[in-house]
């Protein structure tokens, strides 16, 4: 009974972007050891330019989620 997990805690933080640009190279969140990689999804990293499908990154002006398939 000891090794489960009885309770789950949200938490939520705030990452500030350049201007109106929402990329995963400028996130803070985008580890570049061997392969770019999201620290918050573990999806790899393809083109940094843009923001990857499974961002979970939510606008908090409009509550849109960045990515198109995050949940």
């Amino acid at each position: 009974m000891a090794d489960k997990c009885l309770t789950y805690v949200k938490r939520q933080a705030t990452f500030v972007f350049e201007g109106d640009t929402v990329c995963c190279r400028l996130c803070p969140c985008l580890e570049t050891y061997s392969r770019k990689q999201c620290r918050l999804t573990g999806v790899f990293i393809n083109d940094d330019r843009v923001t990857s499908q499974f961002c979970p990154l939510v606008d908090p002006q409009t509550g849109e989620v960045e990515g198109q398939f995050a949940m």
